[in-house]
């Protein structure tokens, strides 16, 4: 798995743009961590630090990467998460202990997160069955973009910075989610325009996120 977080800016003193892209390597464990974080180093791109849902553990294996000379800037911290009536419930939990934590000092709690509701969503019963289920259930597209759309938008306010989704009309919704939930600073009817940074998910066929 990769993101390609493609950004332009000006070249000091050249007056020409030049366009970098990072990936974002993963997934690091406890295990594995050594090699994927030397990758990364060598070649300046970031990682994906994987834990199970723990906040102690988030920690500890950012410590583990950082000690290795990883820029703490360049940590993606995945504290994973269960879908909606699937554990969602302690993952909120512990995103909002490490989002706490954070803002209280704890630098190696500061990282940005991110987490897949895709994935987790769209491998629960109410995501895959579409028969032999109570009519009260409802339409099986709907139901299954709804639970989707309910599992991202409950991590981003619980702290997330990265959710990857599947379905093109969760994306659309998150995304209106997320626009009511901006703060206008002087300007209470404007939206402002997106940074003109942009990031592509990019998951090969038989892989997990």
């Amino acid at each position: 798995m990769g993101i390609h977080h493609d950004i332009e800016f000006q070249h000091v003193g050249r007056g020409r743009e030049v366009s970098l892209v990072y990936l974002l390597l993963g997934i690091c464990e406890d295990k594995n961590y050594r090699t994927i974080v030397a990758t990364a180093m060598a070649n300046g791109h970031l990682v994906q630090a994987r834990t199970p849902m723990d906040v102690n553990l988030s920690k500890q294996l950012n410590i583990l990467v950082s000690d290795m000379g990883m820029p703490k800037d360049r940590i993606i911290m995945d504290p994973t998460t269960g879908a909606l009536g699937y554990g969602i419930e302690y993952g909120y939990s512990v995103m909002e202990r490490l989002r706490l934590a954070a803002l209280q000092g704890d630098a190696m709690t500061q990282s940005p997160m991110m987490v897949t509701p895709g994935f987790e969503a769209w491998k629960t019963k109410e995501a895959k069955v579409g028969e032999g289920v109570p009519e009260s259930w409802g339409d099986w597209k709907a139901r299954a973009i709804n639970w989707e759309t309910l599992t991202a938008i409950t991590l981003i306010e619980s702290g997330a910075d990265v959710v990857v989704l599947r379905h093109p009309e969760s994306v659309r919704r998150v995304r209106e989610a997320i626009g009511e939930l901006v703060i206008h600073i002087l300007a209470p009817f404007r939206i402002y325009a997106s940074p003109s940074s942009r990031m592509l998910v990019i998951i090969p066929p038989g892989f997990e996120p």
